[in-house]
């Protein structure tokens, strides 16, 4: 992510919003998703960094939504490495933090934006076992946590863009012994790190697809793939929710 002034192709917006609107299976399954990343907030106002089309704002009170580029979806333009220092008591981010070319620069620059006892909950794509498998199978982009490696900084793609769907299990798994110290040194320690969704995530059909089930459907697979062990969840996951706070002096 560039501090250069950047633009989206509104129209995928709009398509965006189109299916967002059409599928309430789709609606369904955010709506848990958002319901568990809320639990873990703490009082005071939240701040959303890469909101899109915006629709986190309806799962949470007061939201403030952000993105790189202002568009009509969002209440500001904010670089993920310039948030601004407004004593959040919460940023949230949900498929962003895979698409930072220098995300160890985002995580100090969230440090410095919250408030003591603030926290940053991310929604990040699983790079587990299957997880690799499955996005390589039915995701144009690509999921190798074996590329995030040190310095963790990485060179955009020919479309000037960047994407490695394994982020956040590569920092917050193999390589979290490593850039730990550095993390804490900015005032933030990792509350949690949890895994979710088999099943009726791609059972939504996405943003792309039509859906496999009904949303009632759904909400009963989601309620059974709650039921599943961390110990599975940790091969078989194609999400994962990860939970950071701000030291209290």
């Amino acid at each position: 992510m560039s501090t250069a002034p950047q633009t989206y192709d509104l129209s995928l917006l709009d398509r965006s919003v189109a299916k967002w609107h059409a599928s309430p299976a789709l609606r369904a399954v955010y709506a848990d998703i958002f319901a568990e990343m809320r639990g873990h907030l703490s009082p005071g106002r939240s701040l959303e960094i890469g909101s899109g089309i915006g629709m986190a704002r309806d799962y949470f009170p007061g939201l403030v939504t952000s993105d790189i580029a202002a568009t009509r979806f969002v209440d500001r333009a904010v670089s993920a490495y310039a948030i601004p220092a407004e004593g959040w008591g919460n940023i949230i981010a949900f498929d962003m933090l895979h698409h930072l070319q220098e995300p160890l620069r985002f995580l100090e620059s969230a440090a410095a934006a919250l408030a003591p006892g603030g926290r940053l909950v991310l929604t990040e794509p699983a790079g587990t076992p299957w997880g690799r498998t499955f996005y390589r199978l039915f995701h144009h982009e690509p999921c190798r946590p074996d590329e995030i490696r040190p310095p963790f900084r990485f060179a955009a793609d020919a479309a000037g863009g960047f994407a490695n769907m394994g982020m956040g299990h590569a920092l917050f798994g193999r390589e979290w012994a490593g850039i730990q110290a550095g993390v804490q040194a900015h005032g933030l320690r990792l509350v949690s790190v949890r895994y979710r969704d088999l099943v009726a995530y791609p059972a939504t059909g996405g943003f792309s697809r039509p859906a496999l089930l009904p949303a009632a459907g759904l909400r009963a697979v989601l309620a059974a793939e709650r039921l599943l062990p961390q110990l599975v969840l940790r091969v078989l996951a194609l999400r994962m929710i990860i939970v950071l706070e701000k030291n209290k002096p």
